[in-house]
């Protein structure tokens, strides 16, 4: 099958350049990897009709073996770029078992005859006997023009390319470019639940990891040999285990865990099971991303924690001879902090990812010894872990950066990360291991079925589906009309608001952000006009777009982070939680302007007021429950005691009662505020996801929110030769 399309073409409404790997729309300018373009030609060699996957993997990477998911990554790649929906396709068709077919017609494009008529003719070879002029400055009257010799000219060409050769050779032997073959990739766990933050044990043998049950119950440690088919458990007990992490002599394994007695640093010993409880953090900082990690040496444990009072967190080393802590780094003032540290195969340095909000960071390095901090990426994405190549050169890690989460390899010194052959979609948590050329690398994947879904009151364990995608919907919210609804969706590959209409027909995005964030959507009470919150420039802030479409308008602003709004009841006011007192606090600001003021002293996430415009209404991030505050000030009081921890969107303040999620009872129900009384609105089939939330039609008879089914993530692994 030929690539070979190199004239410029029109694919559908695009102008594909596969000279600049670029695909031209309008003002948009769009710039893919060089796979990805190969891609698209192979399928442009064969419009309308279904090419075969491993005839497109014969034809883009001839002669080398890939697996399936990179092919299924330029396809995700190519839908993101031209806003194709794989649902309702218009570009590019998948058929399921067999490949795909191009659905964009195919036209060639006229010659451009200006361009012929200026190129130039190759002037013939020059014989090495004949002396090459140099034009230099005008003549003066009496000079002659001097000749060089073009043995000379050689010469000076041949230094050039010596110079070249060597500059190619030094970075090749610094940076590294190995050339990798994927060997196999094959699923390491499949039972039941979930299975994820693999952690491999010194040796390479054994895989540490994360066991999540399908019932609901606790997570626990398990231990995995790569050669068995079984696994063993590591933890027991009620509490909520973390983090697994080996010592250096393969013995022990320690790991974070929450439980009746609090939040505590653990470690067992895998030959009498025996466990003891080593340190008490202060919070758990992003403990579900590989929080904890062991130096080579044995002596020192490295985890986040929060500093003192420090809103932010911090790297923080523990002593284990002595059980001492040590404050190792100091994240700017109002960022979210420091996270995911992991020591280096000589134990000289930590790399970690700092984050000026949860879902935007970079990854830096640090001497494990202490002293100046060195950024690697400058990508300002999400980042979920990250760990080692065996070689101390460079790390793997897991982000969002090309759109979907995916594994991605950069060097220490920096430049541009290059995506890994491997875990190229819904892949995550990256564990690194060597065994002479053969590298492996086990990482947790994931699938799931989102939908939004309608629950009608006093409907038992009924609801009705309106949306449905492999990618994330979430978070609705619905117009005053009661006729559509926002929500924040992931099928355009990257993060934005959508808009529906209540039967969930008409689904179109209402933001074209193609990056940052973007979410927490609020349609306003008196106008058709949608907060949301988006992180551009590094930090999150907040916006309002019309319900038409149009240039989003920002509202705050600053080196902060400003997240979940909400419109006051006459759309005048926005409150929103924010940082940028030097903790989490709800605040507010008049929708035309001015300076943002705090309205609470502690946390509060998603605020609302109440519809006599007496109370503001709010959750907690860390916390159960919901709160309230006199608008005009005074004590902070919670009222009800769900939702559970995490699951802070699933409420809402309506004319019709505070309407929420029980989660001990999986069931939505409405209190009254005059009476204190709760009431029950409908029994659910199961947990909706948490970090989503819901919203009831004005009529009061009708709630949407998030429903995750078929949820999957267990881990792979992959096997891959290395050599250079």
């Amino acid at each position: 099958m030929s690539t070979e399309h190199r004239a410029p073409f029109q694919a559908g409404d695009w102008i594909v350049e596969p000279e600049l790997n670029c695909l031209r729309k309008d003002d948009q300018e769009k710039h893919l990897e060089p796979k990805v373009m190969k891609v698209l030609l192979a399928l442009a060699d064969h419009p309308n009709h279904v090419v075969a996957k491993d005839d497109l993997i014969a034809a883009v990477w001839p002669g080398t073996f890939v697996s399936d998911d990179v092919l299924t990554r330029c396809i995700s790649v190519l839908r993101r770029v031209t806003q194709d929906d794989a649902t309702m396709p218009h570009f590019i068709q998948t058929v399921p078992k067999v490949g795909y077919r191009l659905l964009a017609p195919i036209h060639e494009l006229p010659s451009d005859p200006v361009k012929e008529q200026d190129e130039v003719s190759v002037p013939a070879p020059i014989s090495a006997e004949i002396p090459i002029a140099i034009p230099s400055e005008p003549l003066l009257p009496g000079q002659e023009r001097r000749f060089v010799p073009y043995p000379v000219v050689l010469a000076a060409l041949a230094i050039v390319v010596l110079a070249v050769v060597a500059l190619a050779v030094w970075r090749f032997l610094w940076a590294g470019t190995p050339r990798e073959t994927v060997l196999k990739t094959l699923p390491f766990t499949s039972r039941d639940g979930e299975q994820l933050q693999p952690a491999f044990s010194p040796d390479g043998k054994t895989i540490a990891y994360v066991a999540v049950p399908e019932d609901g119950g606790a997570q626990h440690i398990y231990i995995k040999s790569i050669t068995a088919q079984t696994s063993s458990p590591v933890t027991s007990g009620p509490g909520e285990d973390f983090s697994p992490t080996w010592s250096p002599d393969g013995t022990r394994i320690a790991y974070l865990s929450n439980s009746t007695e609090g939040l505590g640093i653990y470690v067992v010993d895998l030959r009498s099971r025996a466990t003891r409880r080593v340190f008490v953090p202060q919070s758990a900082s992003q403990w579900e991303q590989g929080a904890l990690t062991w130096s080579p040496d044995g002596e020192s444990l490295a985890f986040p924690d929060h500093a003192g009072s420090n809103p932010s967190s911090s790297i923080v080393l523990l002593n284990m001879k002595t059980l001492q802590s040590q404050v190792l780094t100091t994240p700017p003032d109002g960022w979210e902090g420091d996270l995911t540290p992991a020591f280096s195969p000589d134990g000289k340095r930590i790399a970690f990812s700092r984050a000026s909000e949860t879902a935007v960071r970079d990854l830096y390095w640090i001497a494990a010894t202490g002293g100046p901090v060195h950024q690697i990426t400058h990508d300002s994405a999400g980042i979920d872990s990250l760990a080692w190549f065996p070689d101390g050169k460079s790390v793997a890690f897991s982000s969002n950066r090309g759109g979907k989460s995916a594994l991605w390899r950069v060097f220490l010194r920096g430049g541009t990360p290059t995506r890994m052959p491997i875990g190229t979609e819904d892949a995550a948590q990256p564990t690194v291991s060597r065994s002479g050329n053969i590298l492996r690398v086990a990482y947790t994947q994931g699938s799931a079925i989102w939908s939004i879904i309608a629950v009608t009151r006093g409907a038992e364990g009924i609801s009705r589906e309106l949306l449905s995608s492999t990618q994330e919907d979430s978070a609705p919210s619905f117009a005053r009309d009661g006729l559509r609804f926002a929500f924040q969706s992931q099928r355009s590959g990257f993060q934005e608001i959508w808009m529906a209409a209540v039967d969930g027909t008409g689904a179109h995005p209402l933001t074209h952000g193609n990056g940052p964030l973007t979410g927490s959507p609020s349609w306003g009470h008196q106008h058709d006009e949608v907060l949301f919150d988006s992180r551009t420039g590094g930090h999150s802030h907040i916006f309002a777009i019309r319900a038409t479409g149009g240039s989003p308008q920002q509202l705050t602003n600053g080196d902060f982070n400003d997240i979940t709004p909400r419109w006051s009841n006459d759309d005048n006011t926005v409150y929103f939680r924010s940082n940028r007192g030097g903790r989490w606090q709800l605040w507010r600001v008049d929708r035309n302007g001015g300076s943002p003021q705090p309205v609470t002293t502690g946390d509060g996430i998603v605020p609302q007021e109440s519809p006599d415009g007496k109370f503001l209404y709010f959750a907690r991030g860390g916390e159960a429950g919901i709160w309230r505050v006199p608008i005009q000030g005074g004590p902070e009081t919670e009222v009800v005691s769900e939702p559970a921890s995490g699951y802070w969107g699933y409420w809402e303040v309506t004319p019709h009662g505070i309407v929420f999620l029980d989660t001990r009872q999986a069931s939505l129900r409405t209190y009254d505020p005059a009476t204190k009384n709760t009431t029950n609105f409908a029994k659910l089939k199961r947990l909706p996801p948490r970090f989503a939330g819901l919203s009831m039609n004005p009529n009061g008879q009708q709630i949407l929110l998030t429903d995750e089914s078929h949820a999957s993530r267990h881990l792979t692994l992959s096997e891959m030769t290395t050599g250079r």
